[in-house]
């Protein structure tokens, strides 16, 4: 479902940019799409199909025995916490300002298949290091959903600057896991919604979450 939602959505991009046609698929039917497939359960079971190898390389990990300093790191937003009721009443376009105003009322609802990994390495002592899109401003809003949400026990928590003006995410996430690792953390899994949450290296693994909905480059 997701490739081929990606696939037509590239192949609509690229009538925009070279022919005069109407662009097709039709941007509301493509969204009407996205939500019969989160409906219908199809999300949940997708999210659970790709989440599941992230919990079976930790257990490997704490099995096969730790190295010196080990750690693990999240995204939050559509891989910690679901934001499907913004999403839905923003027809998935994500404003700033009213982003951050669904971001204060504390909201989002835990994502189950990835909890049960985030809690499976906080059970073994493994530092927690959580790397988001979100901005500084909302780290107070952010720390209570996560908690409101069952999340405990990480060990930090990186909000994107103020001052960030780069168009992708990927410097700003790589550059916090380049950090970790000079200070002398080896990252065992990396799990992200977005290419851009996993890209830059700093991971001896990568778990892709499904997420049609929306793209950060």
């Amino acid at each position: 479902m997701k490739t081929l939602i990606a696939l037509l959505a590239l192949l609509a991009l690229a009538g925009c940019a070279t022919t005069p046609r109407e662009p097709s698929p039709n941007l509301t039917l493509l969204k009407k799409e996205c939500v019969a497939w989160h409906d219908s359960g199809a999300y949940a079971a997708a999210f659970a199909r790709a989440a599941a190898p992230a919990e079976k390389a930790l257990k490997a990990s704490i099995r096969d025995g730790l190295p010196a300093r080990p750690a693990v790191v999240f995204d939050i937003d559509e891989t910690l916490l679901s934001n499907w009721p913004y999403l839905v009443s923003h027809q998935f376009a994500i404003d700033p300002k009213s982003f951050a105003e669904w971001g204060r009322r504390e909201r989002a609802a835990a994502l189950a298949p990835t909890k049960a990994v985030f809690d499976q390495a906080v059970a073994a002592g493994i530092p927690v290091f959580l790397i988001t899109g979100r901005g500084e401003n909302l780290r107070a809003a952010t720390i209570a959903d996560l908690k409101e949400a069952g999340f405990h026990g990480w060990t930090g928590l990186f909000l994107k600057p103020a001052n960030y003006k780069d168009k992708s995410a990927i410097p700003y996430k790589s550059g916090i896991r380049r950090q970790l690792a000079a200070q002398g953390y080896d990252i065992l899994i990396n799990v992200g919604d977005q290419e851009s949450d996993l890209a830059g290296g700093y991971a001896r693994r990568t778990f892709k979450l499904p997420n049609p909905f929306y793209y950060i480059p």
